[in-house]
Parts: C-alpha cells; sequence; structure tokens
C-alpha cells in the first residue's frame, strides 16, 4: 500500500470513474487501475465492483475511503510539521485559470522555488468553477480563479489584483472610439462557460451594444492569438500579468460603466499545507506588485 495508491483511491471516490481520477492526476487510465490492483492485492479483498459498464466502489472499499481520508490527513501534516527554517517537504497542487498560467503563475513558481527547495509543485488548470469544486472537495490544495458569487464557510478567499474590462485590438488597428469599434469591426467573442465571457457578454448587454459576432474562443490565450493577428476585436479583462502577445495587444478603455474581473485565491481552511500556501501567497502578490523586466 502506498500514498499514491490512496490519493487515486479518493480521487476516484470524489469523481466517480477511473478515466475522471486519471484526468485530475494527470496519468493514464491504465495506471490508476493498476494503482488499484496493487492496493486490493495488498488489502487481499476487492475494493470495486466491476460486474457493471464500469467499477464502482463497494461496501468495503466505501468504509475503506473513509479511513484513506483520515491517512492522508494526518500525512500531509506529518510533513507539513517536519520543517527547517519553515521549509516544506511535499507535494502541493495549484489551480489557476488559464489566463493566470501564461505569467502570474509560473513567475510566481520561480520565485517560489528559489526559497522552498524540498517543494514539488503540481499545476492544474481550469475554469473557476471547476477549480471551486477541488479546493472545496480538497483534492487541489489551492486555486487563483474569478471571485465566487458564494464562498463556503470552510474556504478562504484573498483578493489578489481587480483587472478592469478593455477592448482588445491589434497593436497596428487604427481607431480609439470603443463603441465605433465594437460596432463596425469583427468582434471575437470568450466562451460564456467562461466567468470572464460571462462577464464581457454582460457588459455588452448592460450597454446595449451589438456585436458582429465572428469566432468564439476558449480561453483568454486564444483569443488574444487571433486578435493579435488582426481577426478582430474583443472586450476582457486588462490582465495583471500578461504574457508577450497579450502585452502588444491595444488596450482601449471602455466608457461606460467598465466591470472588472476580480481575480483571487481560495484554499480551506483546514489544509494542513497552511505554511507554505502562505509563503506561495506572499511571492504571488509579490510578482504582482513587481514591475515588468
Amino acid at each position: 500500500m502506498s500514498i499514491k495508491q490512496l490519493r487515486s483511491l479518493l480521487a476516484i471516490e470524489e469523481n466517480g470513474s477511473f478515466s475522471a481520477a486519471a484526468d485530475q492526476l494527470c496519468i493514464t487510465k491504465a495506471a490508476v487501475g493498476q494503482q488499484m490492483k496493487l492496493l486490493e492485492e495488498s488489502l487481499q479483498t476487492p475494493l470495486f465492483d466491476r460486474n457493471g459498464y464500469m467499477p464502482t466502489l463497494n461496501s468495503v472499499g466505501i468504509a475503506f475511503v473513509k479511513e484513506a481520508h483520515k491517512v492522508l490527513l494526518s500525512y500531509d501534516t506529518l510533513f507539513n510539521s517536519m520543517d527547517e527554517e519553515d521549509d516544506f517537504f511535499g507535494t502541493i497542487s495549484l489551480g489557476a485559470v488559464p489566463s493566470a498560467i501564461l505569467a502570474l503563475v509560473p513567475l510566481s513558481v520561480k520565485s517560489m522555488m528559489k526559497e522552498v527547495t524540498n517543494t514539488k509543485i503540481r499545476i492544474i488548470p481550469g475554469t473557476s468553477t471547476d477549480l471551486y469544486d477541488h479546493v472545496l472537495n480538497g483534492s487541489i490544495d489551492m486555486v487563483i480563479l474569478s471571485k465566487p458569487q458564494r464562498i463556503e464557510p470552510g474556504l478562504q478567499w484573498d483578493l489578489l489584483s481587480e483587472e478592469p474590462l478593455v477592448l482588445l485590438t491589434s497593436s497596428d488597428f487604427k481607431g480609439s472610439d470603443p463603441l465605433q469599434i465594437l460596432k463596425t469591426q469583427p468582434y471575437i467573442r470568450l466562451a460564456q462557460r467562461t466567468s470572464v465571457g460571462l462577464l464581457a457578454d454582460n457588459w455588452l448587454i448592460k450597454n446595449k451594444i451589438t456585436v458582429q459576432e465572428t469566432m468564439i474562443m476558449e480561453t483568454m490565450e486564444t483569443l488574444g492569438c487571433m486578435v493579435a493577428h488582426g481577426l478582430g476585436v474583443s472586450v476582457a479583462p486588462n490582465l495583471t500579468k500578461p504574457d508577450p502577445i497579450f502585452s502588444n495587444l491595444r488596450k482601449i478603455p471602455l466608457v461606460k460603466g467598465t466591470e472588472a474581473r476580480v481575480l483571487g485565491m481560495l484554499t480551506r481552511k483546514d489544509n494542513p499545507k497552511t505554511k507554505v500556501i502562505i509563503k506561495f501567497k506572499q511571492h504571488i502578490n509579490h510578482t504582482i506588485k513587481a514591475k515588468p523586466v
């Protein structure tokens, strides 16, 4: 039996299938299956009912999951307490919306790794909605996301930055009237399933602006690339730490009731890795305040 096997078991219980657990853990479905086989062999009892379409936890498995939660909590707490000069031994997971992974996350991780040399960091991209669920169920230690409408009592929210909506155009685009540009130029929309896409759409609706939609993008990264090549314009947050492509775009201030994406960090208050999480927050805040090189 190993800690890795127990984490895989909990991922199966949380996500409902071997495939979903593999996606969360960033390994193959076959690897998850092999770990469960070894775990069952070490316990000398089956944990899954394999008679149906896909394996499901049996009564023994359900009972064992409860104990596995306790073991992993004790394990993580143990490693958090084994520090030298506040160093941390172990792995910490950081989830983030794609726009934060472009520059904010790598710059912060680079700074963090210089100080905490014994820590492994696992990065998980996702939408704000998915990341909220992950930190709530404890499968990710900390997440960077748009501020949720509701924050559960057991969660800790820390503001990182506010990113006002702006009109994005290519660097060589001529014109400065945002309303005229939005009415006449092809519009590249960010998918509504993202909190940023919904924020931009709500601003357009609120200000009764009709656009000529030509494309829908799933991430800020792909949206920025399309705008940079002159394929259209878009309304999006002015990123706190942009990548080179986004940095070179024109950002025209919006004139009506401009809103902002509120970016922050969400963690569980009972996370045993609190020391390293606080340290990571400090590095992220330092990265945000640092001037571009």
